[in-house]
């Protein structure tokens, strides 16, 4: 036998064993499961034997879940119907009658039904009415109880337990429509009708008396009152101190142009005592004549930068919101060869 022979047989065993091993593991667990079924089942029967209903449903319902079973369905639809459940219990015998059917269990399947006949005229009903206009609205979710009723059920008397019952509407954007109808009495019927939405956030809900209501109504919910606006107070608004500092500059900017116009004045007339309007053969006359123009660029310069301040100014004082209180306040105080911006922020 060949090394290559050798290691494919050592896989299949391998493959052979874990197999093995796992439908024994499956099969201890199923039959683990069918243990606690019918330790759960036999309790509950105990129960109801004793007149406690309402303890051995829990049971039968879980030991259903452990291990699916047509006659445990029987059970759990008697418990259903002694605890007044009448609709849950006519929903799980036509259960247990399908199932006995599959299984070939044809006497089981004509005792579950006949009783499952005998329950309908004591059935109770509960319709939900939803408006025409709703129905063109996308997005409309319809439940009963958290359990979503889709559009071919609106309308229908459709078994419903005895009790309370939450019905609720709901589409992104508009009010949530809620109302509690409580079921009472025997082959009774009931009715929820769901309004026309209103276009708003607010929840809407109803919640009835001890009797179901024939129908509902929305109930507007105030909305919560806003604060009232804030006074104006005194003071300048952020735009109008923009306009305040660009006016300062522009004033800055006149001044101090103002001044080297003045200085570029006097050097040029100091100048033209020693020079003609071509040469110029004093070098006095010569540094006068080039402090003029200096002077007179930078006051060109200035002006030009003070006069876009003021027009700027101007402009953003002209154009301001007037100050709700809410902004930044400041005031303005102009002296003698001062300006003086004091505000709060």
């Amino acid at each position: 036998m060949t090394a290559s022979h050798m290691t494919n047989t050592r896989r299949m065993a391998l493959l052979v064993c874990t197999t093995l091993c796992s439908f024994s593991s499956h099969a201890r667990a199923q039959s683990s499961d069918s243990a606690v079924a019918q330790a759960l089942f036999d309790d509950a029967k105990l129960l109801m034997a004793k007149g406690h209903a309402a303890d051995a449903c829990p049971k039968l319902e879980e030991s259903q879940h452990l291990e699916p079973r047509s006659g445990t369905l029987i059970n759990l639809a008697s418990c259903y119907e002694q605890t007044n459940r009448l609709a849950s219990a006519w929903s799980t015998y036509i259960e247990a009658a399908t199932s006995a059917k599959s299984a070939g269990n044809t006497e089981r399947e004509r005792v579950a039904r006949e009783r499952a006949a005998a329950l309908v005229p004591r059935i109770a009903k509960l319709t939900i009415n939803v408006a025409p206009e709703l129905k063109n609205i996308p997005g409309l979710e319809v439940s009963r109880d958290g359990v979503q009723v889709r559009e071919p059920e609106w309308g229908l008397a459709l078994p419903a337990n005895a009790g309370p019952h939450v019905v609720s509407a709901a589409v992104p954007g508009y009010a949530t429509f809620k109302s509690t109808a409580v079921v009472v009495g025997e082959g009774s019927n009931t009715s929820v009708n769901v309004p026309l939405l209103t276009p708003q956030a607010a929840e809407v809900s109803l919640l009835p008396g001890p009797v179901a209501p024939a129908g509902a109504v929305p109930v507007r919910v105030p909305r919560a009152q806003t604060e009232p606006a804030p006074k104006a107070q005194n003071g300048l608004g952020t735009s109008r101190i923009v306009a305040l500092v660009a006016a300062g500059v522009g004033v800055v900017g006149v001044g101090v142009g103002a001044g080297f116009g003045l200085a570029s004045k006097s050097k040029h007339d100091e100048a033209a005592k020693s020079c003609d309007a071509t040469t110029c053969g004093d070098p006095a006359g010569n540094d006068a004549s080039a402090a003029a123009i200096r002077d007179g660029n930078l006051a060109t310069l200035f002006m030009i930068v003070g006069g876009v301040g003021l027009a700027a100014g101007a402009t953003l004082w002209l154009t301001a919101p007037k100050s709700t209180g809410s902004e930044p306040s400041a005031q303005l105080g102009l002296g003698v060869g001062t300006v003086r911006l004091r505000g709060v922020f």
